[in-house]
């Protein structure tokens, strides 16, 4: 999950690291691409054009929690499943919002002209108190300026797994805890209908019977948590698209 901005302050050198990783990995990913056309990932797989895929996120994304963050995030782990023929830019900001992922995440998104792009940006919001009505008008402008500037791009996007099996969320009330999850949830569910994008669905990522996916810090995932969040994104993906079984 992605902590909250006072759990982050020791974190103030990864998002500089990460963005600068991410134009660094943009620039080579970027050469040879070819612009996209309909079924655009479906036509760079065939055709063998290397596809960019863009993870936007936050410290869950960036890959806070893991053994090896940078190499062991749930992105990496998509990108393997994928295979040789996808290039990921990984733009995870630990603390990150979905309000100012508009301006830190977003720009570097549209220039990439993304094959595929994965959305995770809701724990921090959730946490921070932030109102479900701004939440949902950020989320959708993010969306909205994806899908305008990329219009061919695949788009998948997580929702809230139940934080009340978190360690880190213990002193919430539960029952308000468990409506604020609905809420975002419903909201979310409603934008990836409306926008036509990929839902992933992390009720799914069962931590009642896996407490070992979540990292000691009580909030983050462990390195084999983000592995099943990898075949969570995954197996949304190839049942909207036909991806290719992993072997």
């Amino acid at each position: 999950m992605a902590a909250s901005h006072q759990n982050n302050i020791s974190l103030t050198l990864a998002p500089l690291l990460s963005v600068l990783l991410a134009l660094l990995l943009l620039f080579l990913a970027s050469c040879g691409q070819s612009s996209n056309g309909p079924g655009a990932v479906a036509q760079q797989q065939k055709s063998g054009t290397p596809v960019t895929y863009i993870a936007l996120g936050a410290s869950d994304t960036f890959g806070i929690g893991a053994n090896d963050p940078y190499n062991e995030n749930w992105a990496a782990d998509l990108e393997e499943k994928l295979g040789s023929n996808f290039h990921l830019v990984n733009l995870g900001i630990p603390s990150i919002t979905v309000h100012d992922a508009l301006s830190e995440e977003l720009p570097v998104a549209l220039d990439a002209h993304p094959g595929l792009v994965t959305v995770w940006l809701a724990v921090n919001d959730l946490a921070d108190g932030v109102d479900v009505s701004s939440y949902s008008h950020d989320l959708n402008t993010l969306i909205s300026r994806l899908q305008a500037g990329s219009p061919h791009v695949q788009i998948a996007m997580a929702n809230v797994p139940d934080l009340t099996l978190l360690p880190y969320f213990n002193s919430y009330d539960p029952i308000s805890l468990q409506n604020k999850v609905q809420a975002y949830n419903t909201t979310i569910a409603s934008i990836a209908q409306q926008h036509h994008v990929i839902l992933v669905d992390l009720s799914r990522f069962d931590l009642k019977d896996f407490p070992e996916y979540i990292s000691n810090d009580g909030l983050h995932p462990s390195t084999i948590g983000y592995l099943r969040l990898a075949e969570l994104f995954y197996n949304a993906l190839q049942a909207s698209q036909g991806l290719p079984k992993h072997t």
